[in-house]
């Protein structure tokens, strides 16, 4: 580590500290420039020290301008990657220098421990081996530099997830340094580096399948349960700190009810799910996730604090996937300050009522955006909000409730000009067996003699269409056309009955949701009947295909971004992946079919595009990163083959770099990318 030392806002805060913003030029014909949607901003992360007085920003050394790099062979040693570390006084806005961001120190995370000391981890450098990921802890003054972890493996990770302002000597860490994948828990004296042991994570060696999906800590640093993933089922396991040991708590079967803990308030847990007798009997089966209060010594659930009819409220769904959302706690004391979660607008559901007041007021000063706050001082008065949109890549502020004042500190993608983007309208429509559909619509506001229409199918297909910024989408809209994005059947945070529905319907009721969707945006004058493309990546690839070979007569075009082609490889892949890692789950076999069986050989044999490209009329795009781990290349380059075979009409871009990705890849590869889906478009879709 370099000596901290003074240093000028202009050098090292260039694009932090922002008053005015650089005059964007744009062509005759008014449209954003590509590279604008291709360029990465600058990253930055800001972290406030728990009395207000100081702010750690990590950034980028590259300036936040768009300036387009090389492929991505060339990006892991660019500037954009290396980052440095400021010391902020935010008493006189003075900056110290710990990390100048250059290869030779660079670091790579960094967080507070108390007031006058901080740590940090370099950044990893090819060929130090294992011994070169370390972790310092040091005074804000640069003395007092301490070594307080030194990886051991390459599975290694370091988590503080607590510290108490009443003790500025430790924090609570979690590793897994004796085992892969499970967490010991320790109080970690954050000068000497002595470690105590709090807990150790449970026993693993009868547990097949297993994977720690999360866990629960109760303000003392003791883990309160931890949720293991058994194959098909979930597991819950409760930590006895008297007996220093785990036991079962609670086991469901994915696309079963059951629940699990997110935080504890006041002393009590906080459980996301349906509600239990002690004995296990359910009580009260959810569709969507409800938050309880639940007492783990006696296993008695009491009021049901909250339940959104139509989403799901943070933790798990019934199907045992992640729901769109999350929470905050406390950074002093760990308690639960609110859950968040998406319906269709960003929403919190607070514990807190001091936090949900601050929160108010900064929500006040922008009223239109959806706004987070990153990080704070411990009584909340100084902090640092995110203000983004889906027009609004996201800018930053610093919020001081003591002083009344709002001060821009940085714009991510300062080069795009917002007035030209659009923000998309939440709707709903009814799929043709009544099942409602939840969908992002945004219209250009470029003036065109029809409405060229995108449909946009999400990927997963198990994830949310979420509300925030869609660079993708915009690149369409910028180019004048209007762009739906529904959450089909089969998508998660919508309830357990409208996950489930997707099992084993790629290619039918998922896609006829897409249809759908395509017909409502004709009826209400969105879309021309005959100028409507489809487009999309991973499953949403998928569905491109499925759309152009089970449903041709609605689309003039379609964009395959590394989607899946053939079903039964997808499978057969899988199950391979799944023989080696004992961790991958059974679930997604009754999502996608079992090969094993009868009925799975003919349901992937019926829903694999790759069998049916005799059907498809319109044009194609298909786009492939070559080192593509998630969907391999196959998928595409066995479909070029049948569309060659059968002469049909398509363009194709392989990048040799890139993997799985349509933007963020490469700045290159992303501008080459949108460079043909433009012209595509303009070929295909409005001509």
């Amino acid at each position: 580590m370099t000596n901290i030392i003074n240093n000028s806002l202009k050098t090292l805060l260039t694009g932090f500290i922002i008053l005015t913003f650089s005059h964007n030029t744009y062509a005759d014909n008014g449209l954003i420039p590509l590279e604008h949607f291709a360029c990465y901003s600058n990253q930055n992360s800001f972290s406030i020290s728990p009395d207000g007085k100081h702010m750690l920003i990590q950034n980028t050394k590259k300036d936040n301008v768009c300036d387009i790099m090389q492929d991505k062979s060339q990006a892991a040693e660019d500037d954009t990657y290396l980052r440095g570390l400021l010391l902020l006084d935010l008493e006189t806005m003075e900056s110290k220098v710990i990390s100048n961001g250059t290869n030779s120190d660079a670091i790579s995370a960094s967080g507070w421990l108390n007031n006058d000391r901080i740590w940090y981890a370099p950044r990893y450098k090819r060929g130090q081996g294992t011994k070169g990921r370390v972790v310092f802890a040091v005074d804000l003054d640069g003395t007092k530099r301490k070594l307080i972890r030194q990886y051991q493996s390459w599975t290694d990770q370091f988590q503080i997830y607590n510290f108490d302002l009443s003790d500025p000597e430790h924090v609570y860490e979690m590793n897994n340094q004796r085992r892969a994948f499970v967490y010991d828990y320790f109080k970690l004296n954050v000068y000497t580096g002595k470690k105590t042991l709090i807990a150790r994570g449970p026993d693993m060696r009868d547990m097949k399948g297993i994977a720690t999906l999360g866990t629960s800590m109760y303000p003392d640093g003791t883990p309160m349960g931890i949720l293991l993933d058994e194959g098909i089922e979930r597991v819950m396991y409760e930590y006895k700190s008297d007996e220093k040991e785990w036991v079962e708590h609670f086991r469901f079967k994915c696309q079963e009810p059951g629940f699990v803990p997110v935080g504890t308030y006041k002393g009590r847990t906080v459980v996301t799910g349906s509600k239990f007798s002690p004995s296990g009997e359910l009580l009260e089966e959810n569709d969507t996730n409800a938050l309880y209060f639940y007492d783990m010594q006696t296993r008695e659930f009491s009021e049901k604090l909250y339940q959104d009819p139509d989403y799901d409220v943070s933790g798990l769904t019934g199907s045992c996937r992640p729901a769109s959302g999350g929470g905050s706690t406390n950074r002093t004391n760990s308690e639960l300050e609110y859950v968040s979660y998406s319906s269709l607008k960003p929403e919190r559901v607070y514990f807190d009522k001091d936090a949900e007041q601050v929160f108010a007021s900064v929500q006040a000063v922008f009223p239109d955006d959806h706004v987070s706050i990153t990080t704070s001082s411990a009584d909340r008065k100084i902090m640092v909000v995110s203000v983004s949109n889906t027009n609004n890549p996201g800018d930053y502020y610093l919020v001081n409730l003591n002083q009344g004042t709002v001060k821009l500190l940085f714009q991510r993608s300062p080069w795009l000009d917002r007035s030209k983007l659009s923000k998309a309208i939440p709707v709903k429509y009814m799929s043709r067996d009544g099942m409602e559909i939840p969908a992002l619509l945004t219209l250009t506001k470029q003036k065109q003699d029809k409405n060229y229409f995108i449909v946009m199918p999400h990927g997963g297909p198990n994830t949310k269409q979420r509300i925030g910024y869609d660079s993708w989408a915009q690149f369409f809209v910028s180019r004048g056309v209007n762009v739906l994005q529904p959450d089909f059947r089969g998508s998660t945070g919508n309830g357990t009955e409208h996950y489930v529905a997707g099992n084993m319907q790629w290619g039918k009721t998922m896609q006829a949701d897409i249809s759908d969707g395509v017909l409502w945006a004709i009826e209400n004058g969105y879309a021309d009947a005959d100028r409507v493309c489809i487009a999309g990546a991973s499953y949403g690839g998928y569905a491109t295909m499925a759309g152009l070979v089970f449903t041709p007569e609605l689309y003039r075009c379609g964009i395959n971004a590394i989607g899946v082609t053939d079903m039964q490889q997808l499978l057969n892949d899988y199950a391979n992946k799944a023989s080696i890692l004992s961790s991958w789950d059974e679930e997604p076999l009754l999502e996608w079919g079992d090969l094993s069986t009868e009925k799975g050989r003919a349901y992937a044999e019926e829903t694999s595009p790759l069998l049916y490209v005799d059907n498809i009329e319109a044009p194609l795009l298909v786009l492939q990163g070559s080192n593509d781990y998630i969907v391999e290349a196959y998928h595409a380059e066995n479909l070029i083959s049948e569309l060659k075979a059968k002469g049909k009409t398509y363009e194709a871009m392989f990048q040799q770099y890139e993997g799985h990705c349509v933007t963020y890849c490469g700045e290159k590869a992303s501008l080459e990318y949108l460079e043909i889906q433009e012209e595509f478009i303009n070929t295909y879709l409005k001509n």
